[in-house]
Formats: structure tokens, sequence, C-alpha cells
């Protein structure tokens, strides 16, 4: 199976080089629109795809049964996790070009991509459900590239950043949504959010006019 490639989002996924906030979670989640909502595919970033030739088990498809946590350990789970990463790994503003980038599992120091890499692992390593885990690239203030980790509770999606020490659900963060891996092989990426309804608009309406 052929993975797929962005060579335009390669230099996107810049990383801001804030360290995590101190932010309490959010208590409730809004009941409409808990999961982020997912579109045709996508192409998977350029870094991520180096990323998965040099980590050949990090992408690989698993088909074991397993199952979330119980909802409370589950979260308690996700923000040791992620508390935990924030402070193991010193911010360091790294290269995006595709030759000289690499996202590393559990460096000392790193960028926003080697946090999301490195949650996502610990997590499988704890038993959690690989299609559960999902990396997303989003834009933060100013349209900066940035690499977070989706989890998909039985409730919701919530997010694992570097840049908040706090877990919160994707529709609290006010970031722009743009392409996440798919559920059904890690390798492979799908269009989200307002992004992904944008552009399979403009397919439909570029197929509805070469037809008239």
């Amino acid at each position: 199976m052929k993975l797929l490639y962005a060579p335009l989002l390669a230099a996107v996924i810049a990383c801001a080089s804030t360290t995590a906030r101190a932010e309490s979670d959010t208590k409730q989640r809004p009941a409409e629109a808990s999961f982020i909502q997912e579109f045709d595919n996508a192409l998977a970033p350029m870094n991520f795809v180096k990323f998965c030739m040099n980590n050949v088990a990090e992408c690989r498809a698993d088909a074991s049964a397993r199952s979330l946590p119980p909802a409370d350990a589950a979260m308690a789970m996700l923000r040791q996790v992620n508390m935990s990463v924030n402070q193991a790994i010193a911010p360091m503003r790294k290269p995006t070009d595709p030759i000289a980038a690499n996202w590393t599992v559990a460096p000392a120091a790193g960028d926003c991509n080697d946090y999301a890499v490195t949650k996502r692992h610990q997590l499988i390593a704890m038993g959690w459900p690989q299609a559960a885990l999902r990396l997303a690239v989003v834009r933060i203030d100013g349209g900066q590239g940035h690499l977070v980790l989706v989890a998909r509770l039985s409730d919701g999606d919530v997010v694992l950043d570097n840049l908040s020490s706090s877990v919160r659900p994707w529709n609290a963060l006010g970031y722009e949504w743009i392409s996440m891996q798919s559920s059904t092989d890690p390798r492979f990426w799908v269009n989200i959010g307002d992004h992904g309804r944008q552009l399979r608009e403009k397919r439909f309406a570029q197929v509805a006019g070469s037809s008239l």
C-alpha cells in the first residue's frame, strides 16, 4: 500500500516554541460536535512519511482487539502522559525541511512533532488502541503549522498538546483543523474540520461544473 505525500505541508508544521501553559481541564464538553468531522483522503505530511520510513513499527496498522480504558482511568492516563512528556522534552526549534528534519520519539529536546509522536508511542505501549490515537495538523495563531495528538474517547475527541499542560476537547482550542491520521490505517490521512468541508464542497462544485 502506497503512502500519501504532502510536500507542501512539510514546511507548514513549523511548531511553536512556547512551553506548555498551565490551564485547567475543561470539565464539560459541548454536546454538539464532540468528534472531529472527517472528509476525503489527504496527503500525509512529508516529514511524517520520513518518520514512518525510519520507524516502521510506529506506523504499522495494529489488528489487535484493544479497547479503551474506563472513562475516568482514560482521562487520568492522558493527563499523566501529556504532562510528563511536556516536562521531559525541552522545547527546541528544529528544521522543517524534509531533508534535515527528523521526528523523534522521546528526545531530550524537540519540537511539537516530537512531543506528539512520543505521547502516541507511550499510550500505545500502555495498551491504548492505535485507532484511538491520531496525529493531527492544525494551524494556530498567525497561521503557523502545529502537530498535536488527538485521543478519541467514547464521548468525544480530546487533545494532547505541548502548548498546554491540560487535556482539552478539540473544539475548545480555537485551532484551525487541517488533517489527521486515518483511524483505519495510521499511514494514511484525512482532511478534517472546516478545511475538509471546504475542500469537499469545492470538489463537488468542480464536478458539477464539468458535467454542464
